[in-house]
């Protein structure tokens, strides 16, 4: 008996310390990295980049990306694996078929059609340009006023083509509380779930007016918010904190995520001037902002089975030009447990746009007005 207390001991002695092992392992500590500028045939045309290709789309097995090219508005096709632009379809900014201007949002279906989300439509449009289905209305179940407010509703939101249901992140000067809506086009309704720890983006957010003698002058500062659709998940997250909100799709079960780093701060603490005097000061806010390490969307790499995402630091220089910037990678496996964290020694391009292909972390790049992507290999 005495040997047997003493096994199970040694047993759950060790399945502690693995544990434990586990907890504090970091798969990023010895990361490296390399850095390949691919360039996109566009054929006998060319490509439009006088503004970045955002908002953009993947097909499923991400072998192709679409985008709008402005004026005039055609929609780019562009192989990811042979590196060249397929085609071009024209789309119609007004008309019945009108996709608006200020295009924000865009998904691509199995079968080729379209969401797209702009001033003006939300709306799914065949591959033939045409719309399928206006999927703006006033949904019931919420109150009446917001219902009514489309830019509310639709401005921070995503739709999914498994569940056929858009999903929104109103800001609370709109909505009047912290909530995550599912709208269902079919029923014309909507169900509203409370995310009270977004209310930290409005504590360091703040628009106010001051006089002077050319006029009334608004300044601000703020901190971003990102509602991102994954695979059979919905992350609503902000640059303030590195924990955030995750939806499940088919149970729409939602949970506050909280992850705790151990080498970086895992929320903004910066002391806010309560009356700002003028611009000025209002500014030195943002810049503490921006200073912060900002979280940024969640990325799903499928090929590893992680979900990876970056923090950015911006620090202003004392003369004109453009800020110090510095990025941050993080690493979870698909419980969110903490699996690797590091700063990037090195980056030399904008990981803004950027999306995990066969494994590796692609972000577009302008190469001399042609249409180029940075390919980073992660090594660890």
């Amino acid at each position: 008996m005495k040997k047997l207390i003493l096994a199970l001991a040694a047993s759950a002695l060790f399945s502690c310390s693995a544990k434990e092992e586990k907890a504090n392992t970091n798969i990023l500590e010895n990361l490296s990295f390399t850095v390949d500028t691919v360039v996109v045939d566009a054929g006998g045309d060319f490509v439009n980049l006088f503004m970045p290709i955002w908002p953009y789309g993947l097909n499923e097995d991400k072998s192709q990306l679409w985008f709008f090219e402005r004026e005039p508005l055609k929609l780019v096709y562009v192989d990811l694996d042979q590196l060249k632009v397929l085609k071009k379809t024209g789309f119609e900014e007004e008309g019945p078929d009108g996709v608006g201007s200020g295009i924000s949002d865009l998904k691509i279906g199995a079968q080729g059609e379209l969401y797209l989300k702009s001033n003006r439509t939300v709306g799914l449009f065949g591959p033939n340009s045409k719309l399928l289905q206006n999927m703006r209305f006033v949904p019931s179940g919420i109150d009446s006023s917001l219902a009514r407010d489309s830019y509310a509703l639709f401005d921070k939101s995503v739709f999914d083509f498994g569940t056929r249901k858009i999903y929104a992140h109103p800001n609370f000067t709109d909505a009047g509380e912290y909530v995550l809506l599912i709208l269902d086009p079919e029923t014309r309704s909507a169900t509203s779930l409370p995310v009270p720890k977004m209310k930290i983006v409005d504590d360091y957010s703040k628009t106010q007016s001051f006089e002077s003698e050319s006029g009334t002058n608004m300044s601000f500062y703020s901190v971003g918010s990102d509602i991102t659709l994954l695979p059979g998940e919905v992350i609503l997250s902000t640059g303030a904190m590195s924990g955030f909100y995750r939806l499940d799709l088919q149970t729409e079960k939602l949970e506050f995520i909280d992850i705790q780093h151990q080498n970086f701060p895992n929320s903004m603490d910066i002391d806010i001037i309560q009356n700002p005097s003028g611009p000025e000061e209002m500014f030195e806010i943002q810049k503490k902002i921006w200073e912060h390490i900002n979280y940024m969307e969640l990325l799903w790499d499928d090929t590893r089975q992680l979900y990876f995402r970056m923090g950015i630091t911006a620090t202003m220089p004392e003369q004109p030009g453009p800020p110090s910037v510095e990025y941050y990678l993080f690493a979870y496996d698909r419980d969110f447990n903490v699996v690797g964290e590091t700063k990037l020694e090195g980056v030399e391009h904008s990981l803004w746009y950027s999306f995990f292909k066969d494994g590796k972390l692609w972000s577009y790049v302008n190469v001399e007005d042609e249409l180029g992507f940075a390919v980073m290999t992660l090594d660890f």
